[in-house]
């Protein structure tokens, strides 16, 4: 993967009925990396891909390949490919001559189309599938070959629009490994939009978290994990452990008096967060730091992991995902180990001051 800036996004604005889809997106994406556009439904992702395929248009900002800016090109000279939720085939064309489309209008040979054609159909793992029809395909193998269709033009940036959300699980997986590997193979730049953090998290060198069309933070899946910008962008990637502490430097002092330890300084009150499978439980106080007392008082088992929750005697309810093999009764009391790698907060917001009441003769 090479610098960043191959692919840029600088002030991307588009609104729809003067309401903003995407609201001044800045974005560097280097050559050969892979880039997951993540966040709820409604969060401007899709928006972003079709302002980058040529689809939309944006009402402000620019968008550059190589330094070269594709606002005004149609989505044909971008030199780039769009693969969508289903792979829309030509019903029309056999497997082959679908995948071999975009050569066609480019006006390359009979003979190299075929040769082409017949390469990425042996890559996406569908030799012999050349003279089928559209309807002969399974959902996962009308992917592979939208997938064919898109690389064999080898389009400088692969857009992935939610490739795999009509895939069951066990096909989820499958295609995962396979775009991976194309990826890897062809060096293609590609940004995928998902609103999956556990597909943005393995198909990814870096993420970008967008809420209400703006970009919140770009980190890579370790770094949003383990060093979230905010409370949100914490809760999104599944944190739920979260309470007030008053800090100085690295000591963190809870509300019941209990005090903690961090690796990242803070000053003044915060809001501190730990991912509940970096909480270790333990049945004596075998070390002398970030422990707290806690009694279980509940205990889920979910297959991979036993879900915890720990209550202190100061009143902090704590979730910790052990192994499955730790069954820790209710009622049993233990030692929470909270380390201080593990403790990430972020100052508290000001709350601003609610606004003065507006008396009844006044207000329209």
């Amino acid at each position: 993967m090479s610098e960043l800036g191959y692919l840029s996004l600088q002030q991307l604005t588009k609104r729809f009925r003067g309401v903003p889809a995407v609201n001044d997106v800045w974005l560097e994406i280097a050559a050969g990396e892979r880039l997951s556009l993540l966040g709820p439904s409604g969060c401007g992702k899709s928006t972003t891909l079709q302002l980058i395929a040529g689809i939309l248009r944006p009402d402000q900002g620019q968008i550059t390949l190589q330094g070269r800016l594709l606002n005004r090109l149609p989505p044909e000279r971008r030199e780039m490919a769009l693969v969508l939720q289903k792979g829309l085939l030509f019903p029309h064309l056999s497997v082959g001559e679908n995948v071999a489309f975009g050569l066609k209008m480019r006006g390359v040979n009979r003979v190299e189309r075929e040769a082409r054609t017949l390469a990425l159909l042996d890559q996406v793992q569908l030799t012999g599938f050349e003279d089928r029809q559209p309807t002969e395909l399974s959902g996962g193998q009308a992917q592979r070959v939208a997938l064919a269709r898109s690389l064999v033009i080898r389009p400088k940036v692969l857009l992935l629009d939610e490739p795999l959300s009509a895939l069951d699980a066990n096909l989820r997986g499958d295609m995962q490994t396979l775009i991976l590997r194309l990826q890897e193979e062809t060096g293609v730049t590609m940004v995928i939009v998902t609103h999956d953090q556990s597909e943005a998290v393995v198909m990814s060198h870096r993420i970008a978290l967008m809420f209400d069309g703006c970009l919140r933070q770009v980190e890579t899946p370790e770094g949003l994990y383990q060093r979230p910008g905010d409370a949100s962008v914490a809760r999104f990637f599944g944190g739920v452990n979260f309470f007030t502490a008053a800090a100085d430097h690295h000591r963190l002092t809870l509300a019941g008096g209990d005090v903690l330890t961090t690796d990242f300084p803070q000053q003044g009150t915060v809001q501190v967060t730990i991912r509940p499978e970096c909480i270790h439980l333990l049945a004596d106080q075998i070390c002398g730091t970030n422990l707290l007392p806690v009694t279980v008082s509940q205990n889920r088992f979910t297959g991979t992991q036993r879900h915890l929750t720990l209550q202190t005697p100061a009143g902090l309810e704590l979730q910790a995902w052990v192994p499955p093999s730790q069954n820790w009764a209710i009622g049993q009391t233990a030692f929470a180990h909270l380390p201080a790698d593990a403790l990430w907060s972020f100052p508290t917001p000001t709350v601003p001051a609610p606004p003065q009441s507006v008396p009844k003769a006044l207000s329209p």
